[in-house]
């Protein structure tokens, strides 16, 4: 079951709609919710990481007999993920949203308004289906 999140910024006042972090009891094979900056928008949505990320698995043929599998991984380059290093300030003291082997930093994140290190991911419940 995940959980949900409030992104609001402590400097500018920036503030979207619940994102839903995770997958809930039903879906959780199919959907994981988190956020990420539109780069197009200059928003912050959620986005399902199921889809963020795809493998392509391609046999690669050498030797006249030999073929070798390489797997590809592509990511949706119109959004970067909140897990992003480049997406909040790395200070050991604040706390995270974790889910899986992701993790959301509490506070000190990129706001897209304002371009400073002020937003704050609130708890804002649990995702059910």
């Amino acid at each position: 079951m995940g959980f949900k999140i409030l992104p609001i910024c402590t400097n500018c006042g920036y503030k979207t709609k619940s994102i839903a972090i995770g997958g809930g009891r039903l879906t959780h094979l199919t959907n994981c919710g988190a956020p990420a900056l539109n780069t197009e928008s200059n928003e912050i949505e959620q986005i399902n990481l199921y889809d963020y990320e795809k493998t392509v698995i391609i046999k690669k043929k050498f030797l006249y007999f030999f073929s070798k599998s390489i797997a590809i991984v592509t990511k949706n380059k119109k959004y970067i993920p909140y897990y992003e290093p480049s997406m909040f300030t790395d200070d050991l003291e604040i706390e995270n949203h974790n889910w899986g082997n992701k993790c959301y930093k509490k506070s000190k994140n990129f706001c897209p308004k304002c371009k400073t290190f002020n937003l704050d991911f609130l708890g804002d419940g649990v995702y059910f289906d």
